[in-house]
């Protein structure tokens, strides 16, 4: 019911800020893990994107889960399952059979405005207005704090909360360009995402399963 009525203020919102902004908002999707101890549960954003019944988000949020339900812009709840996984990038691909989300192209990404779509579970799928920055070459430990990796993404500036994790970087044309995975604890206002090479690259690699190991 709390998935529901988020759902229908979602698409009040939507409705006021004109037709692109409430099309690529019915591609952003909620994540539902349930935790490796069966009790607890972590929240994240998602992105239907290339294909139907494909949603991106980022690995920590699915990483040892028992189960993932994804939450579609209506409020509705689909099964899913980890396709790729990639730990150095914190990215992961999920199947989701019966999801009619539709999926937006992978796009290039550019300085400036932009939008992030997200999702919480007491307000639904949300457009907010961001700007890209600058592009960075990341240096960061890995989703299990284990390795020193490296990672291709951008710094963007705009309203991005704790629990945003996972949600798209769509531009103007609304291709997804990044997918959010921090904010900064330094700077309000500012958040981190991974961009456009790094999807390109989950999407190509090989099925790995994720479900087999907590954070």
């Amino acid at each position: 019911m709390k998935y529901l009525l988020a759902a229908v203020l979602a698409a009040a919102l939507f409705g006021c800020d004109g037709g692109s902004t409430s099309d690529v908002a019915q591609s952003g999707v909620g994540i539902v893990a349930q935790g490796c101890a069966g009790t607890t549960r972590e929240f994240g954003s998602g992105i239907a994107v290339g294909l139907p019944g494909r949603v991106v988000t980022t690995a920590h949020t699915v990483a040892g889960a028992t189960s993932v339900t994804i939450v579609d812009s209506l409020g509705t709840e689909f099964s899913a399952s980890v396709v790729s996984f990639d730990k150095d990038a914190d990215l992961a691909l999920l199947n989701v059979p019966g999801l009619t989300s539709p999926p937006l192209d992978l796009g290039r990404a550019e300085l400036g405005d932009a939008r992030a779509i997200v999702w919480s579970p007491d307000n639904g799928v949300r457009s907010v207005s961001v700007m890209i920055t600058r592009r960075l070459n990341i240096t960061i430990e890995d989703i299990y704090v284990e390795d020193e990796v490296r990672r291709s993404g951008f710094e963007l500036v705009g309203d991005i909360s704790v629990g945003d994790s996972g949600g798209a970087i769509v531009d103007s044309s609304g291709d997804v360009v990044g997918i959010i995975y921090a904010r900064s604890r330094m700077r309000p206002q500012t958040a981190f995402a991974t961009d456009d090479d790094e999807l390109r690259r989950l999407f190509n690699e090989q099925p790995l399963d994720a479900t087999d190991r907590c954070q």
